[in-house]
């Protein structure tokens, strides 16, 4: 079970405008069979005294909602309205009504919205069920006006680890499918708003997540902070941003897509911090990063086949044949970390060997940039299958409650250093010998990954555990690496003239036409 707050958040002020979403159809027709199940007062539902669903019904139950804050002339700031979705995996079936209503009222009781113990001072509120989700989840939704009764304001401080620890403890008590504790490790989603720009623009993926995808691979590519710099600023579609400190030192950055506009911005620009795009990017996490591995070795020097070529074939076979054995020892140690809590099972999660889970955390962590220079060298900017495994490991390489490691194992260091080294070689070839080690480094990375997934499971991070799974499959098998390094890949188009940029395809897609117009 989860609590989770709606796409446009969980607070409101139009209790009225919500009720009527609640009960009307939703904006795909998904509502069926509206109901409310649970209410502050029984009177409400169906056989009470305002059982009876005559005309106008609505308003009168969203004015007796706000009564309490209507009669204290209480102003919320953010808004009075709380509102929560409580949800079960399809996999669980539908718990009924009756059901709901219990876990409701024991919610609200957890949650501190209840009387106290004069019976005074509660909260109203009331609980709807309008039929599955799209994703076929049985769910409700808990809508709470936070004035209670004397006119106080309910105190939701830290509600979200209330709301997990409650959801924990239903699952273990009704027999539910287990999820994972809240622990910092989810990845940053794009926004209701713009995943509707997106689709209106007939652009493949928000502005949110290219930058992001670009973010994270200068990051890997980038010894320190002016490099990292020095990367962004070279994007022809990213609009960068600094703030730095008295002695010159970077202290945030922010990011925006060249001509993404809004209205709602000082400057008609979105602008995405680096913790907005994903939590182990904002600038103080970058720069433990960076010092956590020493700088990449000189790349080695060519010969007379590369004069032409940027980096020398020597040292693109001597990348991938490191990232491979790096990738290799770094299993060989996960998997001997694995085995020795295995062997101590009845030790407490919370007390493991802070050695040990330094070690494996780290593992995972560093992993992840070894996964973004492979699929960047191997599919370029176009991205692949090897660009959405690594874009599904990202909740798994995670750090829980910490986003990364605070200390660095040797071996994750050598992780990292081997990323940094893979991702300035350029492009990879895709036939002869190079596909042949292109290949086993993905296997050992599969490899690699699985093992991860142990691991996150082992601790139990189930979540972490499944996006890792997930990541590990979509990686290609031995064969289908080899058939997939070897097809041959067409050239980019080039600028044409000085000023021109070369777009990516989603950016460059015409807008959708609309109205009345759009077969003209």
């Amino acid at each position: 079970m989860i609590a989770k707050a709606p796409e446009n958040g969980k607070r409101g002020t139009n209790t009225y405008g919500l009720l009527r979403y609640l009960f009307g159809r939703g904006r795909a027709n998904e509502h069926t069979n509206q109901r409310l199940i649970a209410a502050w007062d029984p009177e409400w539902l169906d056989g009470g005294v305002f059982g009876q669903r005559h005309r106008g019904w609505l308003a009168t139950l969203g004015r007796e909602i706000d009564a309490a804050m209507t009669g204290h002339a209480v102003r919320v700031p953010g808004g009075h309205i709380y509102h929560v979705v409580l949800s079960v995996p399809a996999q669980d079936g539908t718990l009924g009504d009756a059901t709901w209503r219990e876990l409701v009222e024991e919610a609200i009781t957890h949650m501190g919205f209840d009387p106290d113990n004069e019976g005074h001072g509660g909260c109203r509120w009331v609980a709807v069920h309008h039929g599955p989700s799209k994703e076929g989840n049985d769910h409700v939704h808990l809508v709470v006006n936070l004035v209670r009764g004397d006119g106080r304001i309910a105190d939701t401080y830290r509600d979200w680890p209330r709301w997990r620890q409650w959801c924990l403890t239903v699952e273990n008590r009704l027999g539910l499918t287990p999820t994972s504790p809240a622990n910092r490790t989810a990845p940053r989603r794009p926004t209701r708003a713009e995943t509707e720009k997106t689709a209106r623009l007939g652009r493949s993926q928000t502005s949110r997540e290219y930058l992001r995808k670009v973010v994270r691979i200068a990051a890997t590519r980038a010894n320190n902070a002016e490099e990292f710099v020095t990367l962004l600023e070279r994007e022809p579609l990213v609009v960068l941003a600094t703030r730095r400190d008295s002695d010159g030192q970077l202290t945030g950055y922010r990011v925006a897509l060249l001509g993404d506009r809004s209205n709602s911005s000082s400057d008609q620009t979105v602008w995405f911090g680096g913790s907005q795009l994903a939590r182990d990017l904002s600038a103080p996490k970058l720069m433990q990063r960076w010092a956590s591995a020493p700088a990449t070795p000189p790349p080695l020097t060519g010969d007379k086949y590369d004069r032409h070529a940027a980096t020398s074939r020597a040292e693109r076979h001597a990348s991938v044949n490191d990232a491979k054995m790096v990738a290799d020892h770094a299993r060989h140690t996960l998997a001997a970390v694995i085995t020795n809590h295995a062997a101590k099972d009845h030790i407490d999660n919370t007390r493991m060997g802070l050695s040990d889970a330094d070690r494996a955390d780290g593992i995972a962590h560093a992993t992840l940039d070894l996964m973004v220079a492979t699929a960047k060298a191997v599919e370029g900017h176009d991205g692949g299958p090897l660009t959405q495994a690594a874009l599904r490991y990202e909740q798994a390489a995670a750090t829980p409650y910490q986003v990364q490691p605070a200390r660095w194992a040797p071996v994750a260091a050598e992780l990292r250093t081997a990323a940094r080294r893979l991702s300035r070689v350029g492009a990879l070839s895709r036939r002869g010998s190079t596909a042949t080690a292109v290949a086993a480094l993905i296997v050992s990375l599969a490899a690699l990954v699985t093992e991860i997934a142990a691991w996150r499971e082992l601790t139990g991070q189930l979540r972490q555990a499944a996006a890792a799974r997930e990541a590990a499959a979509m990686l290609p098998a031995p064969s289908d690496a080899s058939s997939h390094t070897s097809e041959v890949r067409p050239p980019r188009p080039r600028p044409t003239t000085r000023n021109q940029l070369v777009v990516p395809r989603w950016i460059a897609a015409p807008p959708q036409p609309r109205g009345r117009n759009r077969h003209r």
